[in-house]
């Protein structure tokens, strides 16, 4: 066997043997994920405890049992918000409601079941909001709360609010409407190339290949339910990212008709005087009005479009 046939089936063994042993890992950028320990008022470990989880606008529900330890996890889920229930025989029912989870986070939601029957059941309505241990990231959120109620410039792009966020310079735009026709905005986070941002949407880059720096494509403000932003301590999955990692998610459906209508208007009356403008000089004309509205509903009813 000569030496490149020799070098050959090395690396043809080297590559089956990667695959056999090393476990594929799906990307968890699109979706979130609940974790949760469930246990005694003595605090030891509940094996076999039934965990289902509900989606309140959807009505999707996903089910799973705790292990050996105690833990249970739901990998990937939708975002949104969530009651939990948690039955086992011998053991009151606990329901836990008002669970968030986000795009590219960790909720972690533990429960302590009291010794009795499972007709009992204990709910919990609400809870305090707990710090991020199940992830060394560094992230921040734009949520649709936000998109909705903060005044944003013309154009009604989301990466306007980037300013709400630490480390970001104020986003500016970039090049001429035919270069881009998306007209998305030009940052720097935490003081490194603004070429360094990796932007997805819904798991996709959208990052312009010829231009980086910039995004190939910004969605309408009402079709974005929240902005994930990721500044520091990337998680593998993330990848092609070292100032941030933004994360956009697009609304689900839900089992409910809705909808908007917006009027953004702006004109030279509600514009400062330029400093340098010559006295005695008119303001320069600019009058922008931008009329949308939307809808939305079911394409099934107790699904996701997910």
């Amino acid at each position: 066997m000569s030496p490149l046939q020799r070098l050959t089936a090395f690396v043809t063994l080297l590559l089956a043997s990667n695959a056999i042993l090393i476990p594929r890992a799906s990307a968890q950028v699109l979706y979130g994920s609940m974790v949760g320990n469930v246990d005694d008022s003595t605090n030891a470990s509940i094996p076999g405890v039934s965990v289902r989880i509900t989606e309140t606008q959807t009505n999707q529900t996903r089910e799973t049992v705790t292990d050996e330890l105690g833990l249970f996890r739901f990998p990937a889920i939708p975002g949104g918000t969530y009651d939990v229930v948690f039955t086992k025989e011998g053991f009151q029912s606990l329901t836990r409601g008002g669970i968030q989870v986000r795009t590219n986070s960790v909720s972690r939601v533990d429960a302590t079941l009291a010794v009795g029957a499972v007709a009992e059941s204990v709910e919990v309505s609400a809870q305090a909001g707990l710090l991020q241990t199940d992830r060394s990231d560094v992230r921040g959120e734009v949520t649709s709360q936000t998109l909705g109620n903060l005044p944003v410039p013309t154009n009604r792009n989301f990466q306007n609010l980037f300013i709400t966020l630490p480390g970001f310079t104020p986003p500016a735009n970039a090049f001429p409407v035919p270069t881009n026709p998306s007209r998305a905005l030009m940052f720097n986070v935490n003081g490194t190339s603004n070429t360094s941002v990796n932007t997805k949407i819904d798991g996709a880059s959208v990052t312009n290949v010829w231009l980086p720096h910039i995004a190939a494509y910004i969605p309408p403000l009402e079709s974005i339910d929240t902005v994930n932003v990721v500044t520091n301590s990337f998680d593998a999955e993330q990848g092609l990212a070292g100032g941030a990692a933004v994360n956009v998610q697009i609304k689900s459906g839900t089992n409910m008709i809705h909808g908007s209508a917006f009027e953004y208007h702006t004109d030279n009356a509600l514009k400062a005087k330029p400093f340098f403008l010559p006295v005695g000089q008119n303001k320069p004309k600019n009058v922008f009005n931008q009329f949308g509205a939307t809808v939305g509903g079911p394409v099934r009813k107790d699904s996701s479009t997910l």
